[in-house]
């Protein structure tokens, strides 16, 4: 169910990004954004994301689950203002009856890449 959350995102469909959510999820990614509650709040900011810039991958390196919790660290790939993006993320997820009820992430901000040369 997280993978073809994930693989989702490189479609950059949001509509198919959201089906793999339950109407009451919950969606936290850290301090810069607001914690988001339901299906129509977590919609809304998957447009903002999606307008700001085009997923190219999220990359998947490492997976663990443990009944119906998933801990994902992946490499995000993106191009933001005509520029290739990458940054490292860990999430958690918690899935019931093939949805998607709680998602956090952990990250670090996206480097320029113009800054260190690499993309």
């Amino acid at each position: 169910m997280v993978r073809a959350e994930i693989a989702a995102w490189g479609s950059n469909d949001i509509d198919e990004i959201m089906s793999h959510f339950a109407e009451e999820a919950t969606f936290d990614i850290g301090p810069d954004w607001p914690r988001l509650s339901g299906r129509d709040a977590i919609h809304e900011m998957m447009k903002v994301f999606f307008a700001g810039g085009k997923c190219v991958d999220l990359e998947i390196r490492h997976l663990a689950v443990d009944g119906d919790v998933v801990l994902m660290e992946r490499r995000d790939h993106w191009i933001v203002d005509g520029k290739q993006m990458s940054w490292p993320v860990m999430g958690a997820y918690e899935v019931k009856g093939e949805k998607i009820t709680a998602w956090r992430e952990y990250f670090y901000p996206p480097k320029d890449p113009s800054a260190d040369g690499s993309a």
